[in-house]
């Protein structure tokens, strides 16, 4: 019976250097405007009664909705904000208006 066994080199010990992949510099995406909109919702996790408000973007960089808590339903923060887009990290939105 022939049999051949074949060594393969482990962690680069043949002494060949690991070759880095060549990556583009990342775009800048810049700023631009999202619309959002205010949701109410009521916390179960907690025992107060109160409702609470939730912002939902819809992000011009992923096409997703991001979420940011607003405070309470009755007083929400509805102030200028701007975030940065978890999908796409080099560009930030902001929300001047707030549809309710």
């Amino acid at each position: 019976m022939n049999s051949t066994t074949t060594v393969l080199p482990l962690f680069q010990e043949d002494g060949t250097p690991d070759e880095a992949p060549i990556q583009s510099p990342p775009v800048h995406l810049g700023m631009a405007a999202a619309a959002a909109r205010l949701v109410a919702y009521r916390d179960t996790h907690n025992e107060d009664s109160e409702q609470h408000a939730l912002l939902v973007v819809d992000c011009p960089f992923c096409h997703h909705q991001h979420i940011h808590p607003a405070g309470r339903a009755d007083k929400p923060r509805l102030c200028l904000r701007r975030s940065r887009c978890v999908g796409r990290p080099t560009g930030v939105y902001f929300f001047p208006a707030v549809h309710q």
